[in-house]
């Protein structure tokens, strides 16, 4: 059955009944899509740091528009071009009313990559940090290797945990992530004491009546894992829920008439690209027109890669698989982020074109190759990897199309076992809001010492690219956003990644509620409220 069908007999069934007109008594019950951790530091991923939110504080806060604001600390200033000083809040207690000071940051600093066996660390938010010192209860000074004008943006992703909570067996790791999730070590600041961690269902919260900030609009929080975009649906219309993320796109029109649903939305600051497997030399799932496993590697060669993107109608696939809830474009950054450049046009799709090239490139009669998609991680994204197989296809590629859940994708990707071709991917750029990020991250060789490249699963690399990546982003003069445009434009040229476009944040809640999405598209309870 369709999803336009499921729907329908959804709402067939629950015709005629009565949804509650108001949330349950301090009770907010909110559906998600993905499963995730209550450890704040194991598994770089937007559900892990979403869940995070409510227990947690990051070192710097963060609101609805990434803008970096005061919260546990309150200020922070550099006092040379490598050195930072940052004021903490006083007055602010853990969970279990032991008090906040700067060792706590210190610490949760220094455990970050002494997480065991952490498939997606969080490290790349601590790049350039060569020091930590605890100058006094209330003052800690960061050091740095280098000019680094984005590191209090990095720090929105550093969650603070209890020096005391989660210190555990003595280790750098201190707690292990299974004490996180058995509830032992998730002693946070944040807005939501965490009463009951239910793995792979969800979480219980309970409003923290200590807060440093204004409190939480309900006592108890339930967040539920609910995968399936039309259950998610089901349970906000009959009721079982209050609010849901990820609302499927093509569920927007019908939601929006319906008296008894409120949907939110915004651009989000989520670039969604497909990423050329160019670092490997032969790969089994690159095949000729016959079928058979090719000798070489087409992906390393340029022609190839600008073929895949002229393949692309961005326009449609915004059209037709996201049913026109995000944002066509070509560009490494939304419209908002530094580095933007409203000269650069939505590249126009050209199939013939695309063979033409292929053919320069020795492929006349295109070849295979298999397109790898998580089918539960970003929006409708089985759903875009068919399109894009269907448009490759057309421009002379035999595209075929794997899909599989994020927890399968992200192992598969690792650096010496990726055996996909091309790969559909998404960076949200909150940490920077501007395009240091995604070149640094998903642009710039793999480098695990200095964190770079954390996200080039393709392997991509070029010296002189990186040179030109690390000389822009270390910048904190009036030139840099000139210096980001100049190479983002530099890297959207040799085709590392193919950038398709801008995610919307899609939230629904029962009507008497209302909710702010966040530019990160990191559902929080806590900007959740009733209308009146």
């Amino acid at each position: 059955m369709s999803r336009f069908g499921r729907w329908c007999a959804v709402a067939l069934a629950l015709a005629g009944m009565a949804l509650p007109a108001a949330p349950r008594a301090q009770t907010l019950t909110v559906a998600v899509e993905t499963p995730f951790g209550i450890d704040p530091h194991f598994i770089f991923v937007g559900p892990n740091m979403a869940a995070a939110r409510h227990v947690y504080d990051s070192v710097i806060n963060r609101d609805s528009e990434s803008r970096f604001v005061p919260g546990i600390v309150e200020s922070w200033e550099p006092t040379d071009e490598t050195t930072w000083v940052l004021h903490l809040r006083r007055g602010v207690t853990f969970h279990d009313g032991s008090p906040f000071t700067a060792e706590d940051i210190a610490f949760s600093i220094a455990r970050v990559p002494a997480v065991p066996n952490n498939p997606g660390p969080y490290t790349s938010n601590l790049r350039t940090i060569t020091g930590v010192e605890v100058v006094d209860p209330f003052t800690i000074r960061i050091r740095t290797d280098r000019p680094n004008p984005t590191l209090m943006g990095q720090l929105t992703n550093i969650f603070v945990v209890s020096h005391i909570a989660a210190r555990g067996t003595g280790t750098p790791a201190g707690a292990s992530t299974a004490d996180f999730n058995a509830g032992r070590a998730a002693i946070g600041t944040g807005p939501f004491r965490l009463a009951q961690m239910r793995g792979s269902e969800g979480m219980s919260l309970t409003r923290n009546p200590t807060y440093w900030g204004p409190p939480a609009a309900y006592e108890r929080v339930e967040l539920r894992v609910i995968g399936n975009d039309a259950g998610r649906v089901a349970a906000l219309l009959s009721g079982d829920v209050d609010l849901i993320e990820s609302v499927p796109p093509g569920d927007v029109p019908r939601l929006e008439r319906e008296s008894r649903v409120t949907v939110f939305r915004r651009n989000s600051d989520r670039i969604m690209f497909l990423i050329p497997n160019v670092g490997a030399d032969r790969l089994p799932l690159l095949t000729d027109h016959d079928g058979r496993p090719l000798e070489g590697n087409p992906l390393k060669d340029l022609r190839v890669r600008q073929a895949i993107s002229m393949a692309l109608d961005r326009a449609a696939i915004v059209a037709r698989a996201l049913d026109g809830q995000a944002v066509a474009t070509g560009q490494m950054v939304p419209e908002q982020f530094g580095a933007y450049d409203p000269a650069f046009p939505v590249p126009r799709a050209d199939a013939e074109g695309a063979r033409r090239l292929l053919a320069e490139a020795g492929f006349p009669r295109g070849f295979g190759l298999t397109i790898g998609c998580p089918n539960n991680r970003f929006v409708n994204d089985a759903r875009v990897c068919q399109a894009v197989g269907q448009m490759l296809t057309r421009a002379g590629f035999q595209a075929r199309v794997e899909t599989m859940p994020w927890s399968v994708f992200v192992p598969r990707t690792v650096e010496g076992r990726n055996d996909l071709p091309l790969m559909l991917y998404g960076l949200s750029l909150s940490s920077s809001r501007d395009a240091s990020y995604i070149l640094s991250t998903a642009v710039h060789s793999r480098n695990v010492q200095e964190a770079y490249g954390q996200g080039n699963r393709g392997r991509f690399s070029q010296p002189e690219m990186d040179r030109r990546i690390v000389a822009a982003i270390i910048r904190g003069d009036a030139g840099r956003e000139a210096a980001l445009r100049e190479v983002m434009r530099a890297a959207i040229e040799q085709v590392p990644i193919v950038p398709m476009y801008n995610q919307v944040t899609l939230v629904a809640a029962r009507r008497g509620i209302v909710y702010e999405p966040r530019m990160d598209e990191q559902l929080l309870a806590y900007q959740a409220r009733p209308a009146n």
